[in-house]
């Protein structure tokens, strides 16, 4: 079951830039997982931590927010599958990124 989360895009500067910066680490990690990738499918890789993080905080930007029921069924339309509990923790660290800049997220722990 997908958490109801509305993630709004900060008005905060350094948030976003905060946010920017966490999009580039989690696009390097998702091509990490493509070139690792040996169920023939590397959009399937999306379908990972850093994925979902990525296209929640792309999301963010382009449409300045996301509402996670919605976007988890898009996803799934888009890619077969979803993790649930995946994408819930996710969203929860990138909705603390937004609110307190990821006071909440425990350091060094990939997220």
């Amino acid at each position: 079951m997908i958490d109801a989360l509305k993630i709004k895009m900060p008005d905060n500067p350094e948030i976003k830039n905060q946010l920017k910066k966490k999009l580039t680490e989690y696009n390097q990690r998702v091509q990490k997982i493509k070139k690792e990738c040996t169920h023939g499918n590397p959009q399937l890789c999306y379908n990972s931590m850093p994925g979902y993080k990525a296209l929640i905080i792309r999301r963010l930007f382009s449409a300045g927010e996301v509402e996670t029921k919605r976007m988890a069924s898009e996803i799934k339309e888009e890619f077969g599958k979803l993790e649930p509990n995946l994408f819930n923790t996710a969203a929860r660290v990138i909705y603390d990124y937004c609110r307190t800049g990821g006071k909440n997220v425990k350091k060094g722990s990939k997220r």
